[in-house]
């Protein structure tokens, strides 16, 4: 799978784009503060193709990223894939 094949699973739900707190027990809260980027009404980032370039913590996803994190919610669409349930 390529680049653009791996982008295009993603359904821009814009639920990672907003803030995690890690708490004392380890679990990570998502907070209700979202990227100044994304436009909350549309759930799209108004910079999406340079957003690895503004410096406001984007990262790019890769299927390896993705198994490692516990803070992208079960109903993500690249959890789902490198889940095999997609």
């Amino acid at each position: 799978m390529n680049q653009q094949q791996w982008e295009d699973i993603c359904r821009r739900c814009g639920k990672c784009c907003f803030e995690k707190r890690l708490l004392f027990d380890g679990t990570v809260q998502t907070t209700k503060v979202a990227c100044r980027h994304l436009d909350i009404v549309s759930r799209k980032c108004r910079v999406y193709s340079k957003r690895l370039l503004v410096g406001e913590g984007c990262l790019q996803l890769t299927p390896d990223l993705v198994k490692q994190f516990d803070w992208l919610p079960d109903d993500c669409a690249y959890v789902r894939k490198t889940r095999g349930e997609e």
